[in-house]
């Protein structure tokens, strides 16, 4: 397994970003939207601080990409993932991620034959992580043919916190690189400039 980490420039020095929560977006002029072949994820519990930074990339994304991929959000970051991903050919996920970096710090992860770090979705309020989620994906046979991973340095995780500066300003460029590979991914356009700013 190969294991690509790539921490790439923000808009803004220390921008960075969190989790997410549950919906999937309609996909118009599809006879079968599930089956849509891309899928983006945005993993977070919106209730603690930086960790909602993924369902906030998720939001972001929903219009953008509407007829081009699924945009989901989620609250859990395990093994429920495997069944949200069943079937699709490219996915991408937004997660919290504490790998040492300064708050905001983004990571890129594209899995490969080897492991993920340990460290990947170590922010995670539930039993069993991305990167075993990942693991144990690999061993059923059931992960992606392509699978990438943006994790963000949070600073903070309090329950009842809202995002950081640093998170909230790496929301709009990472949205942006996001929908850049979804839309090469399907060999259309770009949307055009995204409107609208991220607010907590």
């Amino acid at each position: 397994m190969h294991l690509v980490r790539d921490a790439f420039p923000l808009a803004r020095p220390g921008a960075g970003l969190t989790k997410v929560a549950v919906t999937a977006a309609s996909i118009p002029g599809t006879t079968h939207p599930q089956r849509l072949d891309r899928l983006v994820i945005g993993i977070g519990n919106e209730h603690r601080g930086d960790d909602a930074v993924g369902p906030w990339v998720a939001r972001r994304l929903r219009h953008p990409l509407s007829g081009v991929a699924r945009v989901l959000e989620a609250d859990v970051g395990g093994a429920e993932l495997i069944d949200m991903w069943a079937g699709t050919r490219y996915v991408w996920i937004v997660d919290a991620a504490r790998a040492g970096g300064a708050p905001g710090t983004l990571y890129r992860f594209e899995v490969g034959p080897r492991d993920l770090p340990a460290t990947l979705g170590s922010t995670s309020t539930h039993g069993v992580s991305l990167a075993d989620a990942v693991a144990l994906a690999r061993v059923l046979d059931r992960l992606p043919a392509h699978l990438v991973i943006y994790g963000i340095e949070p600073l903070r995780l309090e329950t009842g916190a809202g995002l950081s500066a640093a998170v909230k300003a790496a929301i709009e460029p990472l949205a942006r690189r996001i929908e850049g590979e979804v839309r090469s991914a399907a060999g259309v356009p770009p949307f055009g400039a995204m409107g609208g700013t991220a607010d907590a």
